[in-house]
């Protein structure tokens, strides 16, 4: 399987911190949890830029894992799980998580970023993530996607520059917490937290 060497491919390299995995995905917990207990990331083991990038032939085992690992997390944590991906292209300048390896964030909080960004953008509703291949397929455009906590999937083409880990700004302005940036504050003490608690659910 071929891997690369940004943090996420070192993380399936080392496996210390993978809490499940299929044939072509593996959940880690987040760097940067927030102060908010079973934030995990959901990752291909290939390198794919985004999720609007991996291959539509993965697609069903990605939903399998997806489900899978929201009950689990919602077993734990409670029914309320916010599911994103700052997308590809985004990258540092533009903004986005500064990570080009394809990964979704599930985090369990009943945190509403949906009324934030339905005044800044126009949100579109969509049933399947064939809709991120084909904005992939656009060479100079990108998306944020998200699924509620309502289950409700939506993608956004945003049209002007965004901050850096857009979403996870929102969470954190929301939640009071300042350092929202996973550089410079790990928060390891809830990362450990996140692996001892969930470790042996899936």
């Amino acid at each position: 399987m071929e891997t690369c060497c940004c943090r996420l491919g070192r993380e399936l390299l080392d496996r210390h911190n993978i809490l499940y995995e299929s044939e072509n995905f593996f959940i880690v917990p987040a760097l940067g949890q927030l102060g908010i207990e079973g934030y995990l990331l959901l990752c291909s083991k290939k390198h794919y830029i985004g999720l609007g990038d991996i291959p539509e032939t993965y697609y069903p085992e990605l939903e399998n894992f997806l489900d899978k690992t929201t009950n689990v997390v919602s077993s734990v944590y409670g029914p309320d799980i916010l599911v994103f991906e700052h997308g590809p292209k985004l990258s540092c300048h533009k903004g986005g998580g500064c990570l080009d390896h394809a990964h979704l964030h599930l985090v369990p909080t009943s945190v509403d970023v949906m009324d934030f960004l339905n005044k800044i953008f126009k949100p579109k509703k969509i049933n399947s993530l064939d809709k991120l291949k084909k904005i992939f397929k656009k060479q100079k455009s990108s998306y944020l996607f998200l699924i509620d906590q309502s289950k409700k999937r939506y993608v956004i083409e945003p049209t002007i520059p965004i901050p850096s880990q857009y979403i996870r700004q929102i969470i954190a302005s929301k939640m009071g917490v300042k350092n929202w940036d996973w550089r410079i504050n790990p928060d390891r003490k809830t990362f450990i937290k996140t692996i001892k608690r969930l470790k042996n659910k899936f």
